[in-house]
């Protein structure tokens, strides 16, 4: 599914992950869920291409939602795989995070499903990359798309957001998604707490990209955005208020 020039959408209703296609390559934006490795073969029959044009995978954050296939897909392609430093180790293997709280969240039934999803889909058996190269805020990739990555911790230490800045398309991760992962409602949110590292440096990270100039932003989890994102970010603040995250002095920052 074509969600913005040159960028298609891969996943299922819980979880996105993307491919952008440039100058006859392809970056594979996250990686999905172990078990997604069909709906990524499926795309590219769809776009009429091998898995042999991948040339990059960037890795936004190690959660195993977003790094499912990426190894299937680097030993398939040669791509190269890319995450933050503070990422990289997780991504590898080399050192274990510790799963989310789920079953203390088992009261909301999106929850329950997207638990019950995520471990058909592998989940609980992650696929460590046998080689990652690292990126750092601020860098322009050399890879097809030509992304910059921001840096927003918070969700995770090393959590980017990466920016199509000639394409006003900005993959926001989950640095800031498009549904309340709780309930399912619609709409810019930040992450629940039980899933973020710190949900008040994840709120702090938005002035990272409350004034980019990109009008589509593509969550890890959600529909796709269309209406700016510096509205995205006023709308999750809005949100994050209600759900009662540590206030931040904004004035402060920008």
């Amino acid at each position: 599914m074509e969600v913005a020039t040159g960028v298609r959408r891969i996943g299922s209703r819980y979880t996105n992950f993307y491919l952008v296609e440039d100058r006859g390559g392809l970056t594979l934006i996250d990686a999905g869920l172990p078990g997604y490795w069909n709906r990524l073969t499926v795309e590219l029959e769809h776009m009429g291409r091998r898995l042999e044009d991948i040339a990059a995978i960037l890795i936004t954050h190690h959660h195993p939602d977003h790094t499912g296939v990426a190894e299937r897909v680097r030993r398939g392609s040669s791509a190269r795989v890319l995450a933050h430093a503070d990422e990289a180790p997780f991504v590898s293997g080399s050192q274990q995070a510790g799963p989310p709280n789920f079953f203390g969240q088992l009261s909301h039934a999106l929850v329950v499903r997207y638990l019950a999803h995520s471990i058909l889909a592998g989940a609980t058996r992650p696929v460590p990359v046998a080689s990652v190269d690292t990126f750092k805020d601020g860098e322009v990739l050399d890879v097809p798309g030509r992304p910059r990555v921001i840096h927003m911790p918070g969700h995770t230490a090393g959590q980017c957001a990466l920016a199509l800045d000639s394409r006003k398309v900005l993959f926001s991760a989950d640095a800031l998604v498009t549904m309340d992962l709780l309930t399912g409602k619609p709409g810019p949110a930040l992450a629940p707490d039980f899933v973020n590292d710190d949900s008040a440096e994840a709120l702090q990270s938005l002035s990272a990209i409350e004034h980019l100039g990109a009008a589509v932003m593509l969550p890890g989890h959600g529909e796709p955005w269309f209406g700016g994102v510096g509205e995205a970010v006023r709308l999750a603040r809005l949100h994050a208020g209600q759900a009662g995250v540590a206030a931040v002095d904004f004035a402060a920052s920008r």
